[in-house]
């Protein structure tokens, strides 16, 4: 069992968890973690929504809170104030034009300026990439959301 076709977001909270200085966690050890909680993950092992994304992340301690922000300005203040920040997009994060067909993709954000983005994105063959710099118009065509992860103690920049 992994966490490749389903736990992109798990991936995710992983990697903003090692970023932060802890040690790696197998993809064998987290789901045994979590299995008897989420017990759908026998068949979809780190299927999540926001609400166990937010359970999982509180668990690692990687967060003990959640907001979901769609504007670009203010997702980059909660960047800059070093929150831990996930994006989820409804088309594949190319930049190229979006096609009709969606399928949604879950990415680490990396860096983010006034007028570009970098993510990380945990594909589902159980590869990832640093994506290259994104232009902020991307945001849009990618129809892209964030879920900030706010520390115990985070200040919120709203």
């Amino acid at each position: 069992m992994n966490l490749d076709a389903h736990g992109a977001a798990c991936r995710c909270l992983l990697r903003l968890r090692e970023n932060q200085g802890e040690p790696g966690i197998s993809d064998a050890a987290f789901i045994a973690r979590f299995i008897g909680r989420y017990p759908e993950w026998r068949e979809r092992p780190g299927a999540t929504d926001t609400l166990k994304i937010v359970e999982i992340a509180r668990e690692l301690h990687v967060a003990s809170r959640g907001e979901t922000v769609a504007e670009y300005d203010r997702v980059l203040a909660e960047h800059r104030a070093g929150h831990g920040v996930l994006l989820a997009t409804t088309h594949a994060p190319e930049q190229v034009e979006p096609v009709s067909t969606h399928r949604g993709f879950v990415m680490l954000l990396v860096e983010m300026d006034e007028d570009h983005f970098t993510a990380w994105c945990p594909y589902p063959s159980g590869l990832s990439d640093t994506l290259p710099r994104a232009s902020r118009v991307w945001w849009e065509r990618w129809q892209t959301s964030a879920l900030v992860l706010y520390p115990a103690d985070a200040v919120v920049t709203s």
